[in-house]
């Protein structure tokens, strides 16, 4: 374009493109100004000429390449415009991706400025021809504008028209499957009808969509709105039914109906394929218009005639009318081909209406039975009698009477009766008012009573039970024992029979406690297998209660009613004295029930009958060992109560108010020892991790030890065990004391034993917090002035300690910790092996003349245990050189923390 302006002198006042200083806007102003000064004129107007130069060269003209020339340009830049506007090859790129070339045959490229430059140089000159031509050209323009053209449009048209009309829903039309017809929904509606009506009005949505060739939604869609709008035209199952098609199917469901009498309706929905609901509606509705007939009012899928129903009555009546005993109505109905519905319905009317002498029962179910009233009077008269004579009723009795359902029939028979109905019979009020006398007196004269001979023999165990149970929840006497299914022992009689073995028990537990390895620790019971114990001591107080009923309550003879079974048992008085037979040592025979509760054994089974045959009086022998079944387990708990009682009498030091101060005294101890553990902890980790360890590790066995062994000892005290002295305890005894011990007391203190093998103080204590709060035991945290205390009495003690001992290794160990209490201000329990390390961690802080003394001192100390420990002429001699100087030293040793001089070592 340069090259051309170059070239091309533009000329005239009104070339604004391509020229220095001039744009868009001065032609504008120009164009304007021009046009307003000659309108100011009177009778001027201004016309214009606006051309649009987008396709200005969408071809090259072949005169613009001669007038190019003619201006003056050269040859080669005429080809080259005419060969860039022609044949182009083109592609699109996008970032990294690039478009397949393209080739243009005609056009500007967009955004090509040489469009409108090549229209002005053709244009140019025209401005000196005759404006006259200009006018006539404008003229053309405006005629072209205003004529009427007249053009024949193609196929391609029309489609590409009716198409956006339809776009935009300024056409509503339907094209065909086949795209060569449109047609509009009024007309699918027309042609639907029409259809309709061709097919005897049913006619199936997917045949119409294929004939009327459209697709199924538009359809669907005017088979919906005709059924909408036509009242008798119905959608269903994809199916357009009007009113002319049911009507002609009625009639022909009118003409079988006729001929057969009945006409079932399931057989007519899959005749004709329709829905039941559909279908019977619509013949319900034209039931006496068009089908003379009747629904049945159970059962709406079954049409009759009249005359089949008379017919059918007839029957009924006749075969009903005949019978003389129950009889299942479904057996009828399989033999004689009875309508099922339509024979309930008319043996109901016949029996309300009287016409039939009998009841149906069981409803219209297929328990159903039909019983005549001959034979229900008969059934009735003898159900009565019975009841009458024995007082209870039993149901397979009335089942095998032919009553189906004899729970039903008796509740309805009687109403007004009190009978009590069990799970196989039902009892009159007679029986239970006998029972519940009888338990009555049981109860109130302490005493046994049989009842068997007032219970009826047909009836089962579990009904004898709940008759029974019935019988004693009436009297009150819930407490009472049912032994051999029908023998009812009071309570205060079992409470009897369990006080004559008072004066055995406490001789038994006496001996118990001295003699049984089950309550004491020996190291010999170590090899020996774990023996399992579980003693709760909630159970305490209830077990003081029942013992102080029973001294409240005497022994004697006790008198029983009951009608003619009542039996007199009397208890013999036995005197306060020994008896071998009771005293017997051997315990095998206790039985596999105590041991299995891990409770502590008594008697054996035999042996309480034993007892109670020789004491009860009058009893009879197939009651004594249900008797010692019964109260086995509480002689069993009342033993070990009577034991656990004699072994803490045994273990305690004095009476209960010494042994209330015993517990004082060991919570102030533990709670000592727990202050003095978390102190020793603090000055344990002021060492590196391997001094550290060991201190720790020598605290856990013997501070923390103490306090295990003791809280072991307190738990085996009151778990009726006994065991040795707290500070002789091993931990082999140990394992032994928890493995007797129940599980929710073993378990925290097997988490404490596990924890002295640790290498934690903290998981310690934390195990140790637990087990003090399961035995009631409350640790306190010490304060700081606690503490103050407590460093102070702990200085104090290990000072009246140095100045007791002379012993070189055990007064350089003590003059060690003081020191480091000293400077410190934290309590140390190390063992002997880390007196270095003190030292070492003491000499930034003391004077060097102390230091070098006490380490002098020490290496004394290694050479008269080693020279100890070899022995021989030369190692005496040795030996007394040591000593020598370590008598001379240990003074001075001693001085460092007994000379008021030093006041490092009394700043607290």
């Amino acid at each position: 374009m340069r090259n051309i302006k170059t070239q091309l002198p533009f000329s005239g006042p009104l070339q604004f493109a391509y020229c220095s200083n001039c744009s868009m806007d001065d032609a504008i102003s120009t164009t304007l100004h021009l046009a307003l000064t000659h309108l100011n004129k009177k009778g001027t107007y201004v016309r214009m000429l606006f051309i649009e130069l987008s396709s200005a060269f969408n071809t090259i003209p072949q005169h613009l390449t001669g007038k190019l020339s003619l201006l003056g340009l050269n040859n080669s830049l005429c080809n080259w415009i005419l060969d860039f506007f022609t044949g182009r090859p083109q592609k699109v790129q996008f970032g990294s991706s690039t478009s397949n070339t393209t080739t243009l045959s005609a056009g500007a490229p967009q955004g090509s400025i040489l469009s409108p430059l090549l229209f002005t140089l053709l244009t140019h000159d025209y401005m000196a021809a005759d404006w006259d031509e200009i006018r006539r050209l404008a003229a053309d323009f405006q005629r072209a504008q205003i004529a009427d053209v007249v053009q024949k449009l193609s196929e391609r048209n029309c489609i590409e028209i009716v198409a956006k009309l339809v776009e935009d829903k300024k056409l509503d039309v339907v094209h065909t499957l086949d795209g060569k017809e449109y047609i509009t929904p009024s007309q699918i509606s027309r042609e639907v009808r029409e259809e309709l009506y061709v097919h005897g009005g049913r006619v199936n949505i997917v045949d119409l969509q294929k004939i009327i060739n459209v697709d199924l939604v538009h359809v669907e869609s005017r088979a919906s709105e005709l059924a909408k709008s036509d009242p008798g035209t119905q959608l269903i199952l994809g199916q357009l039914i009007d009113e002319n098609y049911l009507d002609q199917l009625a009639e022909e469901v009118n003409d079988k109906l006729q001929e057969s009498g009945q006409v079932n309706i399931a057989e007519l929905c899959k005749t004709y394929d329709l829905p039941g609901d559909f279908l019977t509606e619509e013949l319900c509705a034209r039931l006496g218009r068009v089908i003379q007939g009747q629904v049945d009012q159970y059962n709406r899928g079954v049409i009759f005639t009249q005359a089949f129903v008379s017919r059918h009555k007839a029957r009924v009546r006749g075969l009903f009318s005949a019978l003389t005993r129950p009889t299942p109505v479904r057996n009828l109905i399989g033999l004689y081909g009875f309508q099922e519905n339509l024979l309930y319905s008319v043996l109901q009317e016949l029996v309300t209406s009287g016409r039939l002498k009998g009841s149906v029962v069981g409803g219209r179910q297929h328990k159903a039975v039909y019983i005549p009233d001959i034979y229900s009077r008969t059934q009735s008269s003898w159900v009565d009698s019975f009841l009458k004579q024995n007082g209870y009723l039993e149901f397979d009795a009335l089942s095998r009477l032919g009553i189906p359902d004899p729970a039903s029939y008796i509740k309805k028979r009687f109403k007004s009766h009190k009978l009590l109905f069990l799970q196989a019979a039902c009892v009159d009020s007679a029986i239970v008012d006998q029972l519940e006398a009888s338990v009555e007196e049981a109860v109130t004269t302490a005493t046994l009573v049989d009842l068997q001979p007032m219970v009826p023999s047909c009836l089962s165990e579990e009904d004898v039970a709940l008759l029974l149970g019935q019988a004693v929840r009436a009297v009150h006497a819930q407490s009472s024992t049912v032994l051999l299914g029908t023998v009812v022992v009071s309570e205060k009689f079992i409470r009897n029979c369990l006080a004559l073995f008072d004066d055995i028990m406490l001789q038994k537990a006496q001996k118990e406690v001295k003699n049984n390895p089950v309550f004491l620790i020996t190291e010999e019971d170590v090899k020996q297998g774990s023996v399992l114990l579980e003693g709760s001591a909630s159970s305490k107080k209830d077990k003081r209660e029942e013992r102080r009923k029973k001294a409240s309550e005497g022994t004697g003879s006790l008198r029983g009613g009951g009608g003619g079974n009542a039996r007199e048992i009397r208890i013999r008085k036995t005197k306060k004295k020994n008896r071998r037979e009771e005293e017997s040592d051997d315990e095998t025979h206790a039985t596999s029930e105590c041991h299995k509760q891990g409770g502590v054994p008594f008697m054996s089974l035999e042996e309480i009958v034993e007892v109670l045959e020789g004491r009860v009086m009058d009893c009879p022998e197939d009651l004594l060992e249900p008797l010692a079944q019964q109260i086995l387990r509480p002689l069993t708990k009342a033993y070990q109560e009577v034991v656990r009682t004699a072994v803490m009498s045994s273990t305690s030091t004095g009476s209960g108010g010494n042994r209330k101060q015993n517990v004082k005294d060991l919570q102030e101890e533990i709670n000592n020892l727990y202050n003095n553990i978390r102190l020793f902890e603090k000055g344990a980790k002021l060492f590196t991790d391997e001094t550290q360890l060991n201190i720790v590790k020598h605290v856990l066995r013997s501070v923390c030890t103490d306090v295990t062994n003791m809280l072991v000892t307190f738990i085996a005290a009151e778990h009726m065990m006994t065991s040795d002295n707290p500070t002789t305890i091993t931990a082999e005894m140990r394992l032994k004391v928890l493995a007797l011990l129940p599980d929710d007391t073993k378990v925290p203190l097997m988490k404490l034993h596990n924890s002295l093998n640790g290498k934690s103080i903290e998981g310690f204590l934390c195990s140790l917090e637990t087990c003090a709060e399961e035995c009631g035991f409350l640790l306190k945290k010490a304060d700081k002035k606690r503490e103050k205390q407590v460093l102070l009495l702990h200085r104090q003690t290990l000072l009246e300690q140095l100045k007791q001992v002379e012993e070189p290794a055990l007064v350089l160990h003590l003059v060690s910790v003081l020191l480091f209490q000293g400077f410190t201000h934290h309590m140390l329990h190390a063992p002997g092996r880390c007196v270095p390390s003190i030292l070492s961690t003491l000499q930034p802080k003391l004077p060097q003349d102390q230091y070098e003394l006490l380490v002098q001192y020490q290496s004394l100390v290694v050479k008269q245990l080693v020279a100890q420990s070899h022995g021989g002429t030369e190692s005496s001699d040795e030996l007394d050189t040591v000593q020598r100087d370590i008598h001379r030293l240990t003074h001075d040793v001693k001085d460092l923390l007994l000379s008021p001089r030093k006041p490092s070592t009394t700043d607290e």
